[in-house]
Formats: structure tokens, sequence, C-alpha cells
């Protein structure tokens, strides 16, 4: 049985997932050279591709349900327990840092089907959480450099 490809994006694991950052993090640094436009610093240019990345993930859990915000049917027990979880948490921050470290662990696709079944207004604040976790990864792997 073929594997759909959206469903391949979401279920990527946290390594796949960091290789493909860095290649649209590339990607985007080429499209603004190309253009001779100034250069954004690598964290804001990350913040992009991480948008994106949200967007696959979360339009890829919106495709496979069939319907728009009604994901609860792709999620597996495992994931759905993880946005009993989210729930569960009083703070904000405990929410975040719980969809964080499912990101970091599974993938942003995951962390963002979490999310969208947990609190769908989390959503941003988990892309902004991500960016910053995700930056001090890529340099701490040495895919980029500190500023």
């Amino acid at each position: 049985m073929a594997i759909n490809p959206i469903q391949a994006k979401i279920e990527s694991s946290p390594e796949e997932e960091i290789q493909e950052l860095v290649r649209r993090l590339e990607e985007k640094k080429r499209e603004f050279a190309s253009t001779q436009t100034e250069l954004p610093e690598e964290k804001e240019i990350l913040r992009e591709v991480l948008q994106k990345q949200v967007e696959d993930g979360r339009a890829g859990a919106e495709e496979l349900s069939g319907a728009a915000p009604a994901v609860t049917h792709v999620l597996t027990d495992d994931l759905k327990e993880q946005a009993d979880e989210v729930k569960k948490k009083e703070k904000r921050e405990e929410q975040l840092s719980h969809l964080v470290e499912i990101a970091l662990t599974k993938s942003i696709g995951e962390a963002v089907k979490v999310a969208q079944k947990a609190n769908p207004y989390l959503l941003d604040e988990l892309h902004d959480h991500l960016v910053d976790d995700y930056y001090d990864k890529l340099v701490q792997l040495r895919k980029l450099k500190a500023l």
C-alpha cells in the first residue's frame, strides 16, 4: 500500500525533519541572495521556514481527516493521550513545553495535530517557541552559527 506523501511528511522523524528544515533554510537563503535582497538574520529566515512547516502539518492533518478543524480521528491513541495531557496542564507555558517536547522528539506535524486537538489557539505560540528551540538545536548541531 502506497504511503500518502502528506502522511509521510507528518510522520517524519525528528532527524529527517531537521534535515528538511536545514534544506528549506538554505533554499530560502539562496532565494534572498538571488533576488539581491538584504539577507535577514538566520533566526528570522528560520521563523519563515518553520511557519511553512507548521502550515504543512496543519494542512496535512486537515487533508487526512477530510475536514477542516476536525482532526480527531487522524490522531493515534498516543497523540490523543498527549492532547489530553496538554489540556490538563493549567499554565500555558506547561502546555507549550509539552508541545515543543512532542515536536522535538516526534515531529512538528504531530505537535501541530496535538495542539489542534488540545487547543488550536496554541499554534501561534507553538510556532514562536519552535523557532527558538529549533534555532538552538541547529546551532548545537553546528548547522547554523550562533548570533
